[in-house]
């Protein structure tokens, strides 16, 4: 299968008054929720404990929060711990939420500077510095399961090649979520298109 280069430019978005192609005010985080592709899937209601974290914070990589997030685009808050500790970084969109996920891989985690990384580096990444080996490999089979098995742990992923990021980011934002991922196609492209821009 041929590799298809990185867009050069990102989606079309349909501009409205607050700067969303489409949005929701949420009264009680005081904040509009939408997205900025046309047509794109959203979450307005990031406090619905019903929905998984990644799907209802539009944070499909189900971040949490940290310094550098509240600094980033369309940060509006956070989730209260849940029954782990986390605290998950809730976005304005999902493309914000994406955006955030591309700059994690490749600034936080330093994997830019090679423009690649392969998926058993990042899974350690993932689970921490005292990670056992079965948490990491939690990981790469959640990523495994949810590409069918196309994704393993040698499966290298390059950062300018939208086709290979695509696919793994369905697979990672589905095992976050524990189950496929509403957001379309354009839109995770759109929040690649945000994350090189700051990255």
């Amino acid at each position: 299968m041929a590799k298809r280069a990185r867009s050069k430019a990102a989606p079309q978005k349909a501009p409205s008054s607050d700067g969303l192609a489409t949005s929701v005010y949420n009264r009680r985080r005081k904040v509009s929720f939408g997205t900025l592709v046309k047509n794109g899937w959203f979450s307005a209601t990031p406090d619905d404990t019903d929905i998984s974290r990644a799907i209802r914070t539009n944070n499909p990589g189900a971040l949490n929060v940290s310094t550098w997030q509240r600094t980033r685009p369309g940060f509006v808050g956070q989730t209260p711990a849940d029954a782990a500790g986390n605290i998950t970084s809730i976005y304005r969109t999902p493309e914000q939420g994406i955006a955030a996920w591309y700059f994690l891989l490749f600034d936080r985690y330093g994997f830019g500077k090679a423009g690649q990384f392969d998926l058993a580096s990042l899974a350690r990444k993932y689970a921490g510095q005292d990670a056992t080996p079965a948490e990491v490999k939690a990981y790469t089979d959640g990523w495994s399961k949810w590409s069918n098995g196309a994704l393993q742990p040698d499966t290298v992923i390059h950062f300018a090649l939208d086709e290979e990021l695509l696919d793994f980011a369905k697979a990672e934002f589905a095992h976050e979520a524990g189950a496929v991922s509403p957001l379309h196609d354009d839109q995770i492209l759109y929040g690649f298109a945000l994350g090189r821009q700051a990255a």
